[in-house]
This record gives C-alpha cells, sequence and structure tokens, in this order.
C-alpha cells in the first residue's frame, strides 16, 4: 500500500488542520466528494462589537502595572517576554474591539486586520486596569479570550490573551506565537487599533 501524498508537500498537518478550520468541514467535505455546488467565500472573521479610547501613557513598566490590572496568574509566555517590558511616549489610540465569529489560528486574523493588528502593551493594560474587578467593560469577563497582537522588546510579534477567572477573580494572561497552530475560539474578542 503506497502512503498517500499531499497536494502541497510543504503543508504540514498543522497547516491544514488550520485551513479546514477555517473553510468549514462540510465544505471540504463537499468538495472532496467532488460537490461543485460548494461556494467557498471569504469568510469575514470579525464583527466589530465596541471601541475604547486610551489615553497617551508617558512611560509604561508593565511589572508596576501587574497589581493594579489585577493579574492573577502569567503564563510563562507572557512572564518571559512582557511582564518587565517598559514602553515610553506611547501615543492615545482608539482601540477597536471585535468577536471573533469563527475559530481561527492568528495569520487569518492578523491578514483581515492588516496594518491595524497591533497595539501597544500599555493599551492592553489600561482596558486591563479599567475591568480589574471584573466589571462591565468592553472586555468579555464570561471566561472566554480577549486577544491582543503587542510586540516583544525584541520586536516579535505575540498573540496577549487576557481570560477573566471568576473564581479568583482576576485577570489570566498568556501570550503565544502568532505561528501557534492552536485555534482561538469562536466569541472571543480581537483588540486592534483604529486609530
Amino acid at each position: 500500500m503506497s502512503k498517500p501524498e499531499f497536494a502541497s508537500a510543504s503543508m504540514t498537518a498543522g497547516q491544514l488542520n488550520a485551513l479546514v478550520k477555517i473553510i468549514g468541514a462540510d465544505n471540504v467535505l463537499g468538495i472532496l466528494c467532488g460537490d461543485l455546488r460548494v461556494e467557498l467565500k471569504q469568510f469575514n472573521l470579525l464583527s466589530r462589537v465596541a471601541t475604547a479610547q486610551i489615553e497617551a501613557t508617558e512611560k509604561l513598566v508593565a511589572s508596576e502595572h501587574i497589581k493594579s490590572a489585577n493579574i492573577g496568574y502569567m503564563w510563562d509566555g507572557f512572564c518571559d517576554n512582557f511582564s518587565n517590558m517598559v514602553e515610553e511616549s506611547v501615543p492615545a489610540a482608539t482601540i477597536a474591539v471585535s468577536r471573533l465569529e469563527k475559530a481561527s489560528v492568528d495569520k487569518p486574523i492578523l491578514a483581515q486586520l492588516g496594518d491595524k493588528a497591533e497595539i501597544k502593551l500599555a493599551h492592553f493594560f489600561a482596558l486591563l486596569e479599567k475591568q480589574s474587578k471584573g466589571e462591565d467593560g468592553v472586555l468579555l469577563v464570561n471566561g472566554y479570550a480577549n486577544i491582543a497582537y503587542i510586540r516583544d522588546s525584541k520586536g516579535t510579534l505575540w498573540a496577549v490573551g487576557a481570560l477573566w477567572d471568576s473564581l479568583f477573580r482576576c485577570w489570566d494572561v498568556r501570550a503565544r506565537s502568532v505561528g501557534s497552530p492552536g485555534a482561538w475560539g469562536t466569541g472571543s474578542q480581537i483588540l486592534s487599533c483604529d486609530s
């Protein structure tokens, strides 16, 4: 019995899985079964739900804001890359908050956001501090992720997520590579630059 071959030898199993998640399993099955009636449309991953005005910050020292933002747990990715980061002269910004309409890995989200994808760590902390006790606001406090794309001090872009822990009443933050094969769940929120 011969080993099946990928149409593209350079495609990894993780990339193929991500493609199936984006296109939808039903559409893939239709295509594989030769159903030419299957219509693939570019799926709009994001729906705008709110905006937030963030004031300019002269200097952010992340380690000094962990307590005021009520971050109770930092996963290694965030702790290693952001907990001691310093940002200076961060301008005011309008942050767009969008709902993720379909589970997705980071690359399609980044592609849809284009040059508006990245925000500053200071903007992210400002939003966490506004809801440091789990208050209602633009961030989700229902256990779903609030995701931002932020560069560390070395210039590497990370997907930074914050989830409200209703049991311990604090934020749980993490950072992962934007090349991660893991998908963010439907209903999560994406923070991006709107100004």
